[in-house]
Order: C-alpha cells, then sequence, then structure tokens
C-alpha cells in the first residue's frame, strides 16, 4: 500500500519535474539556435558589407579554419590566406549582396547551417550577374560566442 501510495504521488512529481526540465532545454536550445542564426546573419551582413575586418571577427581565430567558395578549387585554410582571398573578391565586385534562410542544428558546441545562398554582384565594369549556392557554415561555441570555423559553397546548376 505505501508503495502504492507513493507511486500515485511521486509519478505526477516526476511527470511534472521532466516537463520542466524538457521546457528548459528547449528554451535554452531555441536560445541557442537564435544565437547561431545571428552568428550566420553576421557573416552575410559582413559579406555583402565587403568588410573583411567585420568578417574575421565572425570568424574563429583558430589555425585550421576552412572556406571553400563556389568558385575555388581547394581548400582555403586559416585567416590570413581567407582574408586576402576575401579582400580580392571583395575588390572584383564592388557591390555584392549575399543571403541565406538557414536551417540549424546544434550538437553540443558545434552547430551547422545549412541553406541556398542568394548572391547579386556587379563587377567594376557594371555588369550584375547572380548566383544560388548549396552551403553549409559551421561554428563552435568558443567561450560562449558561436564563431565560423567552416563555410562552404557550391553553385547550384542552371
Amino acid at each position: 500500500m505505501i508503495r502504492i501510495n507513493n507511486a500515485k504521488t511521486i509519478g505526477p512529481a516526476f511527470v511534472l519535474l521532466c516537463t520542466l526540465l524538457i521546457g528548459g532545454v528547449a528554451a535554452e536550445q531555441s536560445s541557442e539556435i537564435d544565437a547561431v542564426k545571428a552568428a550566420n546573419e553576421a557573416f552575410y551582413s559582413a559579406f555583402s558589407a565587403r568588410d573583411v575586418a567585420a568578417m574575421q571577427k565572425v570568424w574563429s581565430s583558430n589555425a585550421d579554419i576552412q572556406n571553400i567558395g563556389p568558385t575555388n578549387k581547394s581548400v582555403t585554410v586559416g585567416w590570413d590566406k581567407m582574408g586576402k582571398g576575401f579582400e580580392g573578391l571583395f575588390d572584383t565586385f564592388p557591390a555584392l549582396n549575399a543571403s541565406m534562410e538557414p536551417q540549424i542544428k546544434i550538437v553540443g558546441v558545434v552547430a551547422w547551417a545549412t541553406g541556398i545562398e542568394q548572391v547579386q554582384r556587379k563587377d567594376k565594369a557594371g555588369v550584375s550577374s547572380s548566383a544560388r549556392n548549396l552551403v553549409t557554415n559551421i561554428f563552435q561555441n568558443q567561450d560562449g560566442h558561436w564563431l565560423m570555423v567552416h563555410h562552404h559553397a557550391s553553385p547550384i546548376p542552371q
């Protein structure tokens, strides 16, 4: 009889505790998803502003960060090479705008944003063009900040 009474008392309390814990985890996960979305948006804002210094703030300072742009033939590793690559791209296109509606997934301290990147650009001669790329952006939570560690954009064939 005591076990039945305890089970009746503990059962609802356990369900309530689990509900509170799951709700707290869901709220925390939602908050982290918002933080990754903000980091992803910061990347596209800096890219569209053609601001190399702002781009560097979005990226991790780890030596092994990687970028694979839609026209790259190899992986660019490290900020020094990546920064020079962005400078060259920004010099080629005085007008540049890119955006992405990401799908976010977080596992521990790693998050990835996937989606289709829309790019509009104008070169020095004033010729406009656009592109759509399949993108994966990978972020790592470092000291409470989601920083990019990998960007890969592949062109979608027309």
